[in-house]
């Protein structure tokens, strides 16, 4: 497997980079954000995509992108083409920032990406990149909560830093007291 390639490139299409690696013509997909000219000794970082229905190596310019990427490709209803549509309308950074803030909406007004796939995602890749796990007592904290209007994305935000152990009736409490101090 590849971590990265040094490689020199000698064209661009609408879907590939084509590049010369140790006097070898190789073909990558990438993100069209990346906006690649004919560069040569550049770093790109790899990914082997491989699944039932598609084969394809990727090329990215960052290693974190080419990890969030890797991340993304697993989810449940998350594939190829999708994961290219949002990596190419959002940067690493802003992705993060998103995840981090648990922001539904922004995610969710992409055309395409529903509610339920951006709730699946951010709180599939908060697991990953924050080790945020929803336990099922949370669950029903966080349901009981959005019923009585409160916004998801607040209640996302304080509610991950809770400790899973309390019992439900104190973090409520904590997260009541925490929403109403913001």
């Amino acid at each position: 497997m590849k971590d990265y390639l040094i490689c020199n490139i000698n064209s661009i299409d609408d879907n590939y980079l084509y590049v010369e690696y140790q006097n070898r013509g190789e073909y990558f997909l990438y993100l069209t954000k990346d906006n690649y000219t004919n560069e040569q000794n550049i770093k790109l970082y790899i990914v082997d995509h491989n699944t039932e229905f598609e084969t394809a190596e990727i090329a990215f310019k960052s290693r974190d992108e080419r990890n969030l990427f890797k991340e993304l490709v697993k989810i449940k209803t998350v594939g190829l083409k999708t994961t290219f549509y949002l990596l190419n309308n959002f940067s690493f950074e802003e992705f993060i920032l998103m995840i981090e803030q648990y922001d539904i909406d922004k995610l969710a007004k992409l055309k395409g990406i529903g509610a339920y796939t951006a709730k699946l995602i951010i709180e599939q890749l908060q697991k990953h990149f924050f080790k945020n796990k929803i336990t099922q007592k949370k669950e029903k904290i966080i349901t009981s909560l959005v019923k009585l209007g409160f916004s998801y994305k607040t209640i996302m935000r304080n509610i991950v830093k809770v400790d899973n152990t309390l019992s439900v009736d104190e973090i409520t409490k904590i997260v009541m007291e925490q929403i109403g101090n913001e």
